[in-house]
């Protein structure tokens, strides 16, 4: 249920890769990444525009399909968080972690008392298998919750904030890091590189595994090398504009092909 299988495989340290879904909010997308073995997706609703009712859908056909989907919520604040916890989200991903504020309105809004403040509502209702303490503490323990590093300062902070119990992973933001350290974007440059594997010790440290968004094969087999098995990879909209791509080169060269022999 919910993030169970994902939690699962994290702990026995498996290949785990999921995409980011930003742009393109077509419910049969998770379908699709399911059957074609990916373990997980996140619904980035910090940069994206997801209606409400649309995101609630998605919840729904995720929890129906038994797929994790993991929101990426606009910042961590008390009533957005409970809010898409509501929505029976397998999760949460807060991006830009610099402090304990935000990890404390996390807490307060993913929990029910007495761990948390969240006075439970919404479509997740109708989720549980009981509505009791024995149901809630289930619910509780198979969400799935990320701390997103995407600044010096976070990182600098992340031996604490990353120690919580209920913390299950940290992931980078690759590309804000690289602005927040005048890099934009060089995500082979010899400090980027040293400030994301430092995430990776640091985050190990505290016995959480670190995860990476990567774009490319070479760049997935660099961090793999490294030691990392948590990915978010790709979006629909630019799996359609790369497949689209390679259909009109394809094309094309088979164009030039049968005209040299006209």
């Amino acid at each position: 249920m919910l993030a169970s299988a994902l939690k699962e495989r994290i702990r026995q340290k498996q290949l785990t890769i999921g995409p980011i879904i930003t742009f393109d909010f077509w419910a049969g997308h998770l379908e699709n990444f399911k059957a074609e073995g990916m373990h997980y997706a996140v619904l980035d609703l910090e940069h994206g525009s997801a209606s409400l009712p649309v995101v609630e859908e998605l919840c729904r056909v995720a929890r129906l399909i038994d797929f994790p989907l993991i929101i990426r919520p606009e910042s961590s604040v008390y009533h957005l968080v409970r809010k898409y916890i509501d929505m029976g989200s397998a999760g949460l991903m807060i991006p830009w972690t610099e402090r304990q504020e935000q990890l404390d309105a996390l807490r307060d809004g993913v929990f029910t008392p007495p761990k948390g403040k969240r006075g439970p509502g919404g479509a997740s209702i109708f989720h549980n298998r009981t509505l009791d303490r024995a149901g809630w503490d289930e619910i509780e323990a198979n969400l799935f919750l990320i701390a997103q590093f995407e600044s010096p300062a976070g990182i600098a902070k992340l031996p604490e904030l990353a120690s919580h119990d209920w913390i299950d992973a940290t992931m980078l933001g690759p590309y804000d890091l690289s602005l927040n350290m005048n890099l934009c974007f060089q995500p082979d440059h010899p400090d980027m590189v040293a400030a994301i594997q430092r995430v990776q010790t640091e985050s190990s440290k505290v016995g959480k595994p670190a995860g990476m968004v990567v774009g490319s094969r070479e760049h997935a087999k660099f961090w793999m090398e490294r030691g990392m098995h948590l990915f978010i990879y790709g979006e629909p909209s630019f799996m359609v504009r790369a497949e689209a791509r390679r259909i009109v080169r394809e094309m094309q060269e088979l164009d030039a092909q049968i005209r040299q022999k006209v």
